[in-house]
């Protein structure tokens, strides 16, 4: 019997230490960062369709992006607070000496290449606060320069659209 009672106590501790350790842990784990907000709010996001009239190409985006109504004709921009998606387009110019390509650009304010083909380039780069994650498309009569910038304690959170931008092509 003493057996018994002495095997239930140990039981009865190691259960209670058990709970504690779990509320603990469980304490721990409910801490939400702001990288864990915009990882939910894109778990819970569905994909938009979007056809810009003004630069002719078809844009998916999540839908915790609102997009912005600009003046400008020539970009179209996704945005929430910590981030934003940048469409923009630039005419090419052959012969102008003067000329620079937005990869140029980038390069020039120090970017890192991170890819490169005959049509197109990847950058990354820090401008301000913000860092950026940038495709360059030329199809030789235009150019379109896709933006990802957000900022740097939402990197994690920022992946899924890394891929968006480096997986974008011209239809």
């Amino acid at each position: 019997m003493k057996k018994l009672f002495y095997l239930a106590s140990c039981a009865m501790l190691l259960l209670c230490w058990a709970c504690q350790n779990r509320q603990q842990l469980k304490s721990f784990n409910n801490v939400i960062t702001a990288d864990d907000s915009l990882n939910i709010a894109l778990s819970k996001s569905t994909l938009v369709s979007y056809h810009s009239p003004t630069l002719d190409i078809d844009i998916t985006y999540p839908s915790y992006l609102r997009h912005q109504y600009l003046e400008d004709e020539q970009m179209e921009v996704f945005m929430s607070e910590d981030l934003s998606l940048s469409f923009m387009e630039q005419q090419m110019y052959k012969g102008d000496d003067l000329f620079r390509t937005p990869g140029q650009q980038f390069m020039g304010m120090g970017a890192e290449l991170l890819e490169a083909t005959d049509t197109c380039s990847i950058h990354t780069g820090q401008e301000g606060d913000f860092e950026y994650y940038a495709k360059v498309i030329d199809d030789s009569t235009r150019v379109i320069t896709i933006i990802l910038r957000y900022l740097p304690d939402r990197a994690e959170a920022a992946e899924f659209l890394k891929e968006y931008v480096h997986n974008y092509e011209l239809k």
